[in-house]
């Protein structure tokens, strides 16, 4: 189990390291879970390293954990997506404006 507690540990310490970097390159916004995850793995990893897999909770804390990871990713996907929607539609309208413009000087 110590094993499992810093393997998911680390899963939970680079996703949420990737979120902060990937929101650091792009415009996708602030994410809240992203610094959480970082938080909760870390003290995952210290934990395992201090015994909480001998414990009665560590499979719940695993589960927490990766429940933790798994929420956070779909808030990203989400996030994208409203981002990607949103720029298809601010080109939609930006073409239609250039279009409506042309044809109105050719006249």
């Amino acid at each position: 189990m110590g094993l499992l507690l810093f393997l998911v540990g680390l899963l939970a310490i680079v996703s949420g390291a990737l979120k902060l970097r990937e929101r650091m390159r792009t415009t996708l916004g602030a994410s809240r879970l992203a610094p959480l995850e970082v938080i909760v793995g870390g003290s995952v990893v210290l934990g395992s390293g201090l015994g909480l897999s001998r414990t009665p909770v560590a499979p719940l804390v695993v589960a927490v954990t990766l429940g933790l990871v798994v929420a956070s990713a779909v808030v990203q996907v989400r996030r994208a997506a409203r981002l990607r929607k949103s720029r298809e539609i601010s080109e939609e309208e930006r073409l239609q404006s250039y279009v409506e413009f042309r044809a109105g000087r050719e006249e």
